[in-house]
């Protein structure tokens, strides 16, 4: 079947199209294992290493800066490589460096590492992650797929995430048990590795009507365009946010929970609110406008951060705790999934679209380039209340950016609809 040339969306069977769908959709939950591990075992990774917050808060923005780099040149390249390749290749590279990973190699090497993560999944992967799904979609069955494909990535990470969590619970030394969870990583990797290469076809249409030249006046017209800006800044401000919320495991695990009771709920806080949120939350920003949502979830998500921010931080308020941090998180992963809709309700052009996203992505997601080290910095300088009092009360201030974004995204589309009238 990968040797054979075969058309996009209609005359793919169903069997590929399904497969293809299911490798992408998992894989881009897999891929990004190693990466994702802090968001749920913060505080195994930290002892798994044996190195302090600002050495882990380093390596992520070593990652995040690559990343940033590679979003750009990572979509030329999705253009000009075949999925096929592209998947296999960014599974099996990050498989070598989960493996190299998992022997705790001194922290030069993490560092290299890191930087090495973060062109495999974005240099390499990112590109392909819905160019795949849109070529074994149609115009009408896209939004079906890209929703099913979500779903997937929510189950995929709940099961990893809990199968994980007993494979610590397994071991007494944190560093065995970090050890044997990154090889169970890297065999995840390779075995998608060897999934894509033989059930990824060659689709014969994979390149028509996108080898395009080249076209700078398209980046300058995303440039100018309002809605392109408000977009982004919206997303910068709202994955501040989600990039930070790593850090409620150890704020968990600070104030008395075990680290078990902090990854499982990590692993709610991530996957489960998200198997619901992005549904239920795009259901009514399609009904109210995406702006409208955005505007009720960002009040939310910041309530709850200043609670969080000013709340005693003792084993008292543990409960209350993760009641708040699975509710920003349901309301947060809602306006992070319908945050990128704001461009087609502040009427960007389909022409610049491309380049318009490509924006989206290089500045939206900069804070992993910066939120990392700084959080790591005021860990191991202040204490526990010092700190997440930081940490909560700057993402607060974050959720008011994103408020007034979304703000002005309606107070645009007002100008817009005048001019119109």
């Amino acid at each position: 079947m990968g040797k054979e040339l075969q058309s996009s969306a209609g005359s793919v069977s169903k069997f590929t199209k399904w497969m293809v769908v299911a490798i992408i959709s998992s894989g881009a939950y897999v891929v990004y294992l190693t990466y994702l591990a802090r968001y749920t075992f913060y505080d195994q990774v930290i002892d798994g290493l044996k190195i302090t917050n600002s050495q882990l808060g380093v390596l992520y923005g070593l990652y995040g800066t690559t990343a940033t780099i590679a979003y750009l040149p990572g979509g030329v390249l999705a253009d000009k490589v075949r999925v096929k390749y592209l998947a296999t290749l960014g599974f099996a590279m990050s498989a070598v460096l989960t493996f190299w990973y998992s022997t705790v190699p001194s922290y030069t090497e993490l560092k290299v590492i890191f930087l090495l993560f973060g062109l495999c999944t974005t240099l390499i992967f990112w590109g392909i992650r819905y160019k795949a799904i849109r070529l074994v979609s149609t115009e009408e069955n896209y939004s079906t797929t890209i929703g099913f494909s979500y779903g997937i990535v929510g189950v995929v990470g709940l099961i990893i995430s809990f199968v994980s969590i007993g494979i610590f619970g397994m071991f007494a030394d944190p560093t065995k048990g970090f050890n044997v969870v990154l090889m169970f990583f890297a065999i995840i990797n390779a075995i998608f590795a060897v999934l894509s290469f033989i059930f990824i076809p060659k689709f014969k249409d994979e390149f028509e009507g996108e080898r395009q030249k080249f076209n700078l006046n398209e980046i300058v017209q995303a440039f100018k365009h309002p809605g392109v800006w408000l977009t982004t800044l919206c997303m910068f401000f709202i994955y501040t946010i989600y990039t930070s919320l790593a850090y409620t495991v150890s704020f968990l695990t600070a104030i008395g929970a075990t680290a078990a009771i902090a990854s499982v709920v990590g692993t709610i806080r991530t996957y489960g609110t998200s198997l619901f949120s992005s549904p239920i939350i795009g259901g009514i920003a399609e009904k109210k406008t995406p702006s409208k949502t955005i505007i009720v979830c960002t009040i939310i998500t910041g309530a709850s951060l200043v609670v969080m921010a000013f709340a005693p931080k003792t084993s008292g308020f543990i409960i209350p705790s993760v009641i708040l941090i699975i509710a920003l998180s349901f309301f947060l992963n809602g306006a992070y999934g319908v945050t990128s809709s704001m461009m087609t309700e502040t009427k960007v052009p389909t022409a610049i679209f491309g380049s318009a996203s490509g924006i989206l992505s290089v500045v939206g997601f900069i804070p992993d380039m910066f939120v990392s080290p700084i959080a790591g910095k005021w860990l191991d300088t202040y204490d526990t209340a010092g700190a997440y009092t930081r940490i909560f009360g700057v993402l607060a201030v974050s959720a008011a950016g994103a408020l007034f974004c979304a703000w002005m995204v309606r107070v645009y589309k007002k100008k817009l609809e005048k001019k119109q009238a």
